[in-house]
């Protein structure tokens, strides 16, 4: 594989027609993000990999094996080290079609991502006035310097999205805009353009979970489109994963359109996180005996999230392994678990909550609750 200088930048454009709703995938090959290419062949590539943060793309031709171990090289070489050094611990690989799925699993065979169904919208007709919407007492602001120069109690919420898909607060000011929701002196959402170029944006958008379910993200969206049309963009997209229902209503509830479903993979990069996140994954899918199975590999790697633990209990207990379940619920709270909460409120734990063993390791978590 080889780096493509960026005067060629044009010689790979045609590789990814096929991936016309990626935005970010866009500004980068207009050269307007310092991202890397690489490529097969310099003067006549056929296949091409490239990033921007933690968002990886592969297009053109699947290629030979020897291809993909180039591939591998390079992923595991440079575009590993970037990713660390700018603190992202995970990667979503983005590719035309399923048909690319063979020839990725030789690229990162080692690394075990997992495939996620991932849906993308596109703005068609505001369904509401925003305005009426509004509830009494919280404004709707304009992201600006002007607002980050005022006290507020929670600036981290805003900024550290400010600087997800942007090198600083600074750089998304000179070239992003959005709105956030604020009450007081907090900042309550959200709702920030990412990767405009060619009259064209993408939404990134939250509210504080103790106020989700009012309709206060449907409000944010009709207000930044608002703002993003009256800016000149022609055409505002939503991307969000197909397991998000809340996120895809959000986005038919503004007035989005859902133009296509599509695959990716998700992995990270340390071996023992990835494997616990594969354990978390089936766990949520009710796929319990891989679950314990993935949760109990992470935990003989290195550096093993310690919420590994609680996973594999949950996991455990759900296969009817009592003994097994308590075991790993005690290493949980012997490497730090602190809420009670999480014990008693998870349903994989219905099944626990008259057991005596169970019930003193609760009491144990609720005294440590208490010391603090």
């Amino acid at each position: 594989m080889f780096l493509l200088p960026l005067e060629h930048l044009g010689r790979v454009r045609p590789l990814f027609r096929k991936m016309e709703m990626h935005l970010a995938l866009h500004a980068l090959l207009a050269g307007e993000v310092d991202a890397p290419v690489y490529v097969d062949d310099i003067d006549h590539p056929h296949l091409a990999l490239t990033w921007a943060m933690s968002r990886v793309y592969l297009a053109g031709k699947p290629g030979s094996q020897a291809v993909a171990e180039a591939l591998r090289k390079v992923f595991a070489g440079v575009l590993m080290r970037e990713a660390l050094k700018a603190s992202h611990e995970a990667y979503m690989l983005f590719y035309p079609d399923a048909s690319w799925e063979p020839f990725i699993s030789l690229v990162l065979q080692e690394r075990e991502p997992i495939r996620v169904g991932r849906q993308f919208y596109a703005f068609k007709e505001a369904s509401a006035d925003w305005h009426a919407m509004l509830p009494a007492g919280m404004q709707v602001r304009a992201v600006d310097a002007a607002l980050l120069a005022e006290k507020w109690h929670n600036p981290e919420y805003l900024t550290e999205e400010m600087v997800s898909e942007r090198p600083s607060v600074e750089d998304f000011l000179a070239k992003s805009f959005g709105l956030c929701l604020t009450r007081d002196d907090e900042i309550l959402g959200w709702c920030l353009s990412e990767y405009n170029t060619h009259h064209r944006c993408e939404v990134g958008i939250a509210v504080r979970a103790d106020l989700r379910k009012r309709g206060l993200a449907t409000m944010l969206a009709l207000a930044f489109v608002e703002m993003a049309q009256a800016r000149g963009v022609a055409r505002v997209g939503w991307h969000c994963s197909a397991n998000n229902a809340a996120s895809g209503a959000t986005a038919l509830k503004a007035g989005f359109e859902k133009i296509a479903d599509y695959p990716a993979y998700l992995g990270w990069f340390d071996p023992a996180l990835n494997t616990a996140q594969h354990g978390y994954f089936e766990l949520v899918s009710d796929n319990f005996a891989d679950a314990l199975a993935y949760y109990e590999k992470a935990l003989t790697l290195p550096e093993a999230p310690e919420w590994a633990y609680f996973g594999a209990g949950c996991a455990a207990a759900m296969l009817g392994e009592t003994e097994r379940a308590l075991a790993h619920l005690s290493n949980a709270v012997e490497h730090g678990a602190e809420d009670g909460d999480d014990f008693r409120g998870s349903k994989f734990l219905a099944g626990l909550q008259e057991n005596l063993a169970f019930n003193l390791l609760l009491e144990k978590l609720d005294k440590r609750e208490r010391g603090k």
